[in-house]
């Protein structure tokens, strides 16, 4: 049991069997849950994950965030503004700038961004002041999807 317990850790710890394993999936359940303590210690997860993660795992974790986001913005917005002025791109791609720019928007059709939008206003103007900036670059992403709909009709 204690090996067990030794290698369970040790395969938390490293990111490629993280990624690859269940611990991947109940760490994206509890970003989009919110849970508090799995924010809390996202910056420094990060620190850790993130120049590891391949694309797919990379839009998990932001697809994840921006589901975080609706349900508790100031504290998904604390835990990704740090990573914004880290002057690592990898570590950049979790920042509250990319979370706010709605990342669902690259494997999600226009009715399904739409929807998000239409939950994560209403849930940033109700957290006031820490969320006004997400909410702006929310809404200017939202308007440029907009517009290149209006020029680019499906056809």
């Amino acid at each position: 049991m204690i090996w067990r317990t030794i290698l369970l850790t040790a395969c938390i710890i490293s990111s490629s069997c993280m990624a690859s394993s269940n611990e991947w999936k109940v760490y994206i359940q509890m970003i989009e849950q919110a849970d508090n303590k799995t924010l809390h210690a996202f910056p420094g997860k990060i620190d850790s994950i993130g120049d590891t993660l391949d694309a797919e795992h990379t839009e998990e974790l932001t697809t994840a965030l921006s589901m975080a986001l609706i349900k508790d913005p100031v504290s998904v917005i604390n835990a990704t503004n740090a990573l914004d002025k880290s002057t690592d791109p990898l570590k950049q791609r979790f920042g509250t700038s990319m979370v706010c720019g709605i990342p669902l928007i690259t494997h999600a059709n226009q009715m399904k961004v739409e929807e998000y939008f239409s939950k994560a206003e209403p849930v940033l103007e109700k957290a006031g002041t820490p969320a006004a900036e997400c909410l702006s670059n929310m809404r200017d992403t939202i308007e440029e999807i907009r517009q290149e709909t209006a020029q680019n009709p499906a056809k």
